[in-house]
């Protein structure tokens, strides 16, 4: 589904129900949207978009030194 926003006064109604005023929201499906958008009858109205969640990141690898002791040769 898909909101819009009225853009001009469009006679009629719409099932059963007179369209919304110009600057007033409908919500429609997506093919209805973009053929209403498409005809110059109503503008895309953004939809809050979701917060991108951080990624975790690893710590860098802890860097030791081989030595013969700790390699036991």
């Amino acid at each position: 589904m898909a909101q819009v926003q009225i853009s001009v006064r469009i006679s009629g109604t719409r099932d059963g129900e007179d369209w919304p005023a110009p600057g007033e929201l409908l919500t429609v499906s997506d093919i209805e949207a973009d053929d209403l958008i498409r005809l110059g009858l109503a503008k895309a109205v953004e939809r809050a978009s979701k917060p991108t969640p951080e990624k975790a990141v690893a710590p860098a690898p802890e860097k030791r030194t081989l030595t013969k002791e700790s390699t036991g040769l």
